[in-house]
């Protein structure tokens, strides 16, 4: 599952060529950024997460066996590193910004009609994901969004692939109650 590339260049990093490391910062950073923005709600805070993730990967780095894709052992530290700055800062509600011009394939559904207006759509989504809790909000994130297969979601927050495909059915669930509950959605999905 390992990207040859990246096998390459924590061999080099391991080897003491702290310069290699620069490569897998260059590749991932937006990942990593984009992941810790999302549970951490802004942007100053994910800069800093960011970097923070890239330290820990670095001085981590002999701990990683290859079990997992890097990138999903990168995704893993950076959720559990956000999780704990979320901890640090409880009581504050924090949810995930969504970017309007994201489309999930969430919105590809039976009912809707050409003549809908996505943006309605999309308002409607992203008005229904910020009532779930954080923990689901990166659920949808990791699967719709960064289109992680399920076992590198369930590597990542540290539970069973079966256990997040019923988490996603939930999570569907809910998304489809909340939208129902307006009055709007219902006749735009025709239900």
């Amino acid at each position: 599952m390992e990207n040859k590339t990246d096998t390459i260049y924590i061999h080099r990093i391991l080897s003491g060529d702290k310069g290699a490391f620069a490569y897998l910062v260059e590749k991932y950073q937006d990942m990593v950024y984009t992941l810790a923005c999302k549970i951490l709600g802004n942007k100053e805070d994910a800069e800093d997460a960011a970097q923070e993730v890239f330290v820990k990967c670095y001085r981590a780095l002999k701990n990683y066996n290859g079990h997992a894709s890097f990138s999903t052992w990168l995704y893993k530290i950076t959720y559990n590193h956000a999780l704990d700055i979320l901890k640090k800062n409880t009581g504050k509600r924090h949810t995930i910004e969504w970017k309007s011009e994201l489309e999930p394939d969430m919105m590809q559904h039976q009912y809707f009609d050409e003549k809908i207006d996505l943006k309605e759509i999309q308002l409607l989504l992203k008005e229904a994901i910020h009532h779930l809790s954080s923990d689901d909000q990166v659920i949808i994130t990791l699967y719709y969004y960064e289109d992680l297969p399920l076992r590198d979601i369930a590597e990542i927050i540290g539970i069973r692939e079966n256990n997040v495909k019923i988490k996603l059915y939930r999570i569907r669930s809910k998304l489809m109650e909340l939208l129902k509950s307006k009055n709007e959605i219902i006749s735009i999905l025709n239900l």
